[in-house]
């Protein structure tokens, strides 16, 4: 009885602890998704600012040379410019997306975790240390019962094999 209630301790404490750390991380991550989001969207608010600054300039239809020797006219270099920002804006709102529902996953993870842990009231580490000390108590009247043992075999002359 004493080894499996030393044993259900231990795992007890272990399971705590596994989860203790596996929240840190689980949180850890979050804000590290966090920050990651927010620094998406402050590129996506760059970009789109890039965006207007090129639309303006293609407005103004002003013509230039490229190094080949062919004539283009902004409007054609923006739109270059254009979809190869609207492809840009399309991966990091794909990215964007992806990290949001990763979040979402590690927060529900996170929750459960929590709730898990909730069932760890007080009073089971009380319970847990009542047992640990009628443990010792037991232990220490069992050794007790041993020397007593030991005296009546040697007064009677039978072997005493302890373990």
């Amino acid at each position: 009885m004493y080894n499996e209630l030393q044993k259900r301790y231990v795992k007890e404490i272990k399971t705590n602890q596994e989860q203790s750390e596996a929240i840190k991380n689980l949180t850890i991550k979050i804000h590290e998704l966090e920050h990651n989001l927010q620094e998406q969207r402050q590129r996506i608010e760059q970009l789109e600012c890039k965006k207007v600054s090129w639309k303006t300039s293609a407005v103004s239809g002003k013509r230039s040379r490229t190094p080949e020797g062919e004539v283009t006219s902004r409007r054609d270099i923006s739109k270059k410019k254009e979809s190869c920002c609207n492809k840009y804006l399309e991966l990091l709102l794909k990215e964007i997306k992806k990290l949001k529902k990763e979040n979402e996953k590690l927060s529900t993870e996170r929750r459960a975790l929590k709730n898990e842990l909730a069932g760890l009231d007080k009073d089971f580490f009380e319970e847990i240390e009542d047992l640990k000390h009628a443990v010792q108590e037991s232990v220490k009247l069992n050794n007790q019962y041993e020397k007593c043992l030991k005296q009546i075999s040697v007064m009677y002359g039978l072997p005493f094999i302890a373990h």
